[in-house]
């Protein structure tokens, strides 16, 4: 597991789950073999670092001709992207050891030995931690690639073995196979997300403060893109733009804004209502009816939820992406599509805990009912190849003592959802339901045996536009679960969780270079 500068904070409560039992991780001082003043005398992975990122750096590679340049005129510098995602690695543990003070972070070869020789295993981190900091964390190995210049699939395996080199080298801890997996493709999807954002907010050709503007709000969407344009100039040089302007902003390229309140009851007694307020903030980049662009991430969503008097600020987070796009029909009054969609999506609340990564075949379905009326509709099914969900395991008596209870069900499964928006002049009104069946892979004898998780989540929303971008609206949402474990000592789980939220809204269309925006 990362553990991660100014992102989560590390608790007590972090567990991590092996065949043996239950090992602290993060942020809980460990009985190692090696005393704390062993580790400052062999810095081992800061000294081989270094030496990796001197050789990889900007200047020891000036006089290596690049192999080409991509859409914004960067070279293609992979080894230059793999120093940087050892230095990403080296500062993370940097300060784990020096500022932090921590003992798992006292490694050298001795420790990384043992890490591969011991394998992998999963780990109890808090959900926040699995879900939001791993996947952040793989979006800077990703980035690290892609503003070097490799395209969406070169940095796929840069950002893999930016995880891998992780969990064998940067703590103690033993490397945990839930994390490798959200760490990447979560930082893939993620990644990609921040880096096509950037690029809607960059512009070479722009001068003076409107220049400033957009390269401070480049930087803070992705700070290694940031970085790079600081140390090679570019954020400082007038330069031609891409030629092709999707290569910055889509055809269509919709954002909105919610805030209101929610509230949410559930039917369990273990479960604690939640009132309070909320925040959303949803981007649609790129439209599969619009343009010809058919590659990945050329068409994805982006939606984000902050929630006010729950556990957890950062609630929720969803990134779907389209891989593969291919037409089906063309023109008239209907068009239809196919795609291979890759999605990252989590929900932490005091109600329940959902995440998971997810690939899935998605046919869209664009019907047009006259000129300001038309629905939009999609069914998809897929495969869950990680999947995170509270364990809600409920012992139905005395258990033996030398069971250590896992916090969360780490699943393999698959789902399928149904969904439909209609755009009715100044109404928009939608529907949702998906279903997943989810299966434990990390279960043993000791922590409650095999579970299956039948996950259900419907919604029903309506908003009417009462200006040129202004609208309020409401929807009412429903969380079904049935867990059935294969242990007699822990009852079987149903739980209905209902949500109401009233909300205000701004949505707006921008056009692109400037162009009159558009509405909802």
């Amino acid at each position: 597991m990362q553990v991660y500068a100014g992102l989560a904070s590390p608790r007590a409560s972090d567990l991590t789950m092996g065949g043996d039992g239950v090992r602290p991780v993060h942020g809980v001082r460990t009985r190692m073999d090696s005393p704390r003043t062993r580790g400052r005398s062999a810095p081992w992975l800061p000294l081989l670092a270094l030496t990796l990122i001197a050789a990889s750096s900007p200047l020891a590679a000036q006089e290596a001709e690049p192999l080409s340049v991509d859409a914004w005129g960067v070279p293609v510098r992979p080894v230059v992207a793999i120093g940087e995602i050892v230095g990403i690695n080296v500062f993370t543990w940097s300060m784990n050891y020096y500022v932090r003070d921590e003992d798992f972070a006292v490694v050298y070869p001795k420790t990384w030995w043992n890490n591969i020789s011991n394998g992998f295993e999963y780990d109890g981190n808090l959900f926040a931690t699995n879900m939001i900091d791993h996947p952040y964390h793989g979006s800077t190995y990703f980035n690290a690639s892609r503003s070097n210049g490799i395209g969406f699939w070169g940095s796929v395996p840069l950002t893999l073995a930016g995880s891998l080199m992780w969990e064998c080298c940067g703590e103690r801890h033993p490397m945990a196979f839930n994390d490798v997996v959200n760490t990447t493709l979560g930082g893939i999807a993620l990644g990609e997300a921040l880096y096509r954002s950037s690029s809607a907010v960059l512009s070479n050709e722009a001068t003076g403060a409107g220049r400033a503007g957009r390269e401070i709000a480049g930087f803070f969407m992705n700070p290694l893109r940031g970085f790079n344009r600081i140390i090679s100039g570019r954020m400082f040089s007038v330069a031609p733009n891409p030629v092709d302007p999707n290569d910055r902003t889509p055809d269509f390229f919709r954002f909105s804004l919610d805030a209101g309140y929610r509230g949410v009851n559930p039917d369990s007694e273990t479960r604690d209502d939640v009132t309070g307020g909320f925040f959303r903030f949803r981007m649609d980049f790129g439209s599969p009816f619009d343009g010809r662009r058919r590659g990945a991430f050329d068409v994805f969503e982006f939606d984000m939820t902050m929630y006010a008097g729950d556990q957890n600020v950062f609630g929720a987070l969803a990134v779907r992406g389209n891989l593969l796009t291919r037409d089906l029909k063309r023109g008239g009054s209907s068009e239809h599509v196919w795609a291979i969609v890759q999605s990252h999506e989590s929900d932490d609340n005091s109600a329940y805990q959902f995440g998971d990564q997810n690939i899935g075949l998605r046919v869209e379905s664009l019907w047009k009912l006259g000129a300001a009326s038309s629905v939009v509709t999609r069914i998809q099914g897929g495969a869950i190849l990680f999947g995170t969900l509270d364990s809600a395991l409920q012992p139905a008596g005395d258990l033996p003592s030398s069971w250590n209870l896992r916090p969360f069900d780490y699943t393999t499964g698959l789902d399928g959802r149904i969904e439909a928006e209609a755009h009715l002049g100044r109404f928009v009104g939608g529907a949702t339901w998906r279903s997943s069946w989810m299966t434990s892979v990390n279960h043993n004898s000791l922590n409650g045996g095999s579970a299956d998780h039948w996950v259900h989540q419907g919604r029903l929303s309506a908003n009417f536009r009462i200006g040129r971008s202004l609208g309020l609206g409401g929807d009412f949402r429903v969380w079904l679960r049935n867990s059935n474990y294969s242990i007699g000592l822990f009852e079987d789980v149903q739980e209905t969780v209902p949500e109401i939220r009233i909300f205000g809204t701004w949505v707006i269309v921008p056009g692109r270079d400037g162009a009159s925006p558009t509405v909802f």
